[in-house]
């Protein structure tokens, strides 16, 4: 698990589009998941995202006529998978953020905590290659914080699901393997942590 730290407007957010394939570098090479960022077309960026990269949204991003469970499922939709597989894992994820009872609430009737977790279910569903987290934890109290971090770490180790946090959060920093430090858009440190 890996953080990319610095002050407002040192470029974490554009760094995070970047390895999500979201936006293009305007200079220099992007590999991720052996797949170079920089060189691909719109049509294989999408497909990248779909099959191997989630999005946790520092604005949420979930869809206001869905509920918990719909939300949670829509990135499952566009992989054409087969229904009892799907509700499994779809139920799999909501129980992993504590949300069961939640499951057929519309966003508007949820928390802000509550709608981060359901946008971490909504990342973590198709148990992706990679994450890139926005802010995973900052609607979140302390309890509800170490529960998500916990399943994240657990699908780091199980899964292999890599994680890129960007986060001023200091209980995130217990989880970390590395902390990658960016001033006005340029790395200024790339250290190790003591992680767990």
């Amino acid at each position: 698990m890996h953080l990319i730290t610095g002050f407002l407007g040192s470029g974490k957010t554009t760094l995070l589009n970047i390895l999500g394939s979201l936006d293009t570098p305007t200079q220099g090479t992007v590999e991720v998941l052996k797949t170079k960022i920089h060189e691909i077309k719109q049509k294989e960026a999408s497909r990248l995202r779909s099959e191997h990269i989630g999005f946790i949204f520092q604005t949420y991003n979930l869809l206001p006529v869905y509920n918990v469970y719909e939300n949670v499922e829509f990135p499952l939709l566009l992989l054409k998978m087969d229904a009892n597989k799907r509700e499994k894992m779809v139920k799999d994820a909501i129980e992993w953020v504590g949300l069961t009872d939640k499951i057929k609430s519309r966003p508007n009737q949820l928390s802000g905590g509550q709608c981060q977790r359901v946008a971490i279910a909504r990342a973590m569903v198709k148990k992706p290659d990679l994450v890139l987290a926005d802010e995973p934890t900052a609607n979140l109290d302390t309890e509800n914080s170490h529960n998500i971090l916990d399943t994240m770490l657990k699908l780091n180790r199980e899964l292999k699901t890599s994680f890129i946090f960007s986060t001023h959060d200091p209980k995130v920093i217990g989880y970390l393997r590395r902390i990658i430090r960016l001033i006005d858009g340029e790395v200024q440190s790339d250290d190790l942590a003591s992680g767990i």
